[in-house]
């Protein structure tokens, strides 16, 4: 499902509303600004000390190429590694786009029919500040981007490769392109390191772990009702409840290494909301992302009606266990 600009106008909008409803602790801010300039002044000097011994010799080893890691936040570009629930990622290619030298790099990947995936280090995590990744296969008009989103972001946060929108079958070779965005000359942007993955499910499928608990409330509205399903097993799930004439809110997530893979299409009332597209991962590990239903509902709408539809836009992600939860606020009367 292609993203507009107004798509992603409704997204962002709703990722951020919850940020500008609460005060901003001025105060403690600065003091932490305060004390992170006096932490950088007092190694500034042993930083120059060692940068030209450092610069003589590398701390790398040889690279292992059959060496399998867990992927962890901050952590390199490995030839291998393997998700909680037993996915395999294999390394296939690397580039490099230095925005010193260049603002485009464009490498072919050999395609073997398995999915795709993208894993970049990342100098900042400003979704504003990341490359375009598109990718193009010979003879075919279609330009192929980053699925659900087509951005890097999630990536840059949680440190896990994102996926490549499928490619027609019988596809060999695919071609990247990575485009520096504007203002990407910032000396501490410089540079960025990709690494390109096919990877694998495992032949069985574990059983999914079950669901995290929403959170109880916030921001004043109270959890009234929650509901879970195990992915793939069952895909849609449809939560009712009563219309008490106060205004609402609704949580949805997913657990599981699809989170934040899976498409999701959420209706109310039979209405589809077009700014939740994506599945994203529980509030413990990304925060609160709510939708509100826009203060009281009429009195003749005797019931709200939340159906949530996922999605595995890369149809492998329907080998890979997960859960989807929605739970349903309102404001105390």
């Amino acid at each position: 499902m292609p993203i507009n600009r107004r798509d992603l106008h409704d997204l962002l909008d709703e990722r951020s509303r919850h940020a500008f409803e609460r005060p901003i602790p001025w105060e403690p801010l600065r003091a932490r600004v305060r004390a992170a300039r006096r932490r950088r002044l007092a190694v500034v000097a042993g930083v120059v000390a060692v940068v030209a011994s450092a610069s003589m010799l590398s701390l790398r080893g040889p690279e292992k190429g059959d060496q399998t890691i867990t992927a962890s936040a901050g952590g390199p570009i490995p030839a291998q590694l393997e998700e909680a629930d037993g996915t395999v990622y294999r390394r296939v290619a690397t580039a490099t786009l230095d925005a010193s030298r260049e603002k485009t790099v464009t490498f072919d990947v050999e395609v073997r029919g398995r999915p795709l995936a993208i894993l970049p280090n990342c100098p900042t995590k400003s979704m504003f500040m990341m490359p375009d990744v598109t990718v193009r296969v010979p003879g075919v008009a279609t330009v192929f981007t980053l699925s659900p989103l087509p951005f890097l972001s999630d990536a840059c946060e949680t440190n896990r490769p994102v996926d490549v929108m499928p490619l027609p079958a019988g596809t060999r070779r695919a071609r990247f392109t990575v485009k520096a965005p504007k203002g990407f000359e910032d000396v501490r942007l410089q540079k960025w390191r990709f690494g390109v993955y096919e990877w694998t499910p495992p032949a069985t499928m574990k059983a999914a772990s079950p669901p995290a608990e929403p959170p109880a409330g916030f921001g004043g509205y109270t959890l009234i009702t929650k509901k879970s399903i195990t992915w793939p097993a069952v895909r849609e799930l449809t939560v009712t409840v009563p219309n008490e004439g106060r205004s609402m809110a609704f949580l949805t997530y997913c657990g599981g290494d699809v989170a934040g893979r899976l498409a999701q299409e959420v209706r109310v009332n039979g209405r589809l909301i077009k700014s939740s597209i994506v599945c994203s991962a529980s509030p413990a590990d990304r925060g609160i992302v709510f939708t509100t239903l826009g203060g009281p509902r009429p009195r003749s709408q005797k019931t709200v009606t939340i159906q949530v539809r996922l999605v595995a836009k890369v149809p492998d992600h329907q080998h890979r266990p997960g859960a989807l939860t929605v739970a349903v606020y309102d404001e105390p009367g």
